[in-house]
């Protein structure tokens, strides 16, 4: 099978056919009582986004559409917290991967304004949040709300989830929330030299990131990346997985 990278134009055209239903569909009401078909149209556009960076080299595209998917899940708490019916599942600390998609977007108020939605339902985030979502997602919400007590508490939680549940692969973020703790763009640069690495093997075999448009680009560390920056470290990007010109 050819690679991701190959097959892209002829995803592009053909998921293309689909972006208007999903978009209605997110629209209805009634057939996104649960919040199923926001979630389908955010990770629809997700995937063009990184498309669109990838094919056409468009940054503005990349940041609208990340900033877009970041925004519905934003609703979806919203609706939750009025509610609707919106599936528990949604407003988990596993929502920290939009989050990531809106620091990825250079788009700062929002990842602020969904940071302030995100925690507090640990019954629901124990049951549906693996140990790593669950500390990556407090870890990355503390620093995103400047919470300096929660930012140290959490980092160390992260590192040690790492260690414990097997996902050595992720060590890197940890690495520069510590830096962004210390503030050493040294060390942050090293963490997402390292952040890079992990991602790579992540795109092999069984990894997490295989056959998803994450193989030609690693959102998460342009997320990391953007966040260092709005925290004064002057980090530097990695070609071509976290291209400089995504970087605040």
């Amino acid at each position: 099978m050819a690679g991701l990278a190959e097959r892209l134009p002829m995803l592009v055209e053909l998921r293309g056919e689909n972006r208007g239903i999903l978009r209605a569909n997110a629209a209805d009401r009634e057939k996104d009582k649960s919040g199923s078909c926001s979630s389908m149209l955010a990770l629809d556009l997700r995937f063009f986004a990184v498309a669109h960076y990838i094919l056409k080299r468009d940054v503005t595209s990349f940041r609208l559409q990340l900033s877009e998917a970041a925004e519905i899940r934003q609703r979806m708490f919203e609706r939750f917290e009025a509610g609707e019916g919106i599936d528990a599942s949604y407003v988990t600390m596993l929502s920290y991967k939009e989050l990531f998609s809106a620091l990825a977007a250079a788009n700062m108020p929002l990842a602020r304004s969904l940071a302030a939605h995100m925690g507090g339902r640990h019954d629901l985030e124990k049951e549906y949040d693996h140990p790593f979502d669950y500390a990556m997602g407090y870890t990355l919400r503390a620093f995103v709300l400047n919470d300096f007590p929660e930012m140290r508490k959490w980092s160390q939680n992260l590192w040690a989830t790492c260690h414990e549940t097997g996902v050595s692969d992720f060590q890197g973020y940890a690495k520069v929330f510590e830096a962004m703790l210390s503030e050493d763009t040294a060390s942050a640069n090293q963490g997402l030299i390292a952040v890079v690495k992990g991602h790579q093997r992540q795109t092999k075999g069984k990894g997490v990131f295989v056959n998803t448009e994450d193989e030609l680009l690693c959102v998460w560390g342009v997320g990391m990346a953007n966040l260092a920056r709005s925290r004064g470290l002057c980090v530097e990007g990695n070609q071509p997985l976290i291209p400089d010109e995504l970087l605040l």
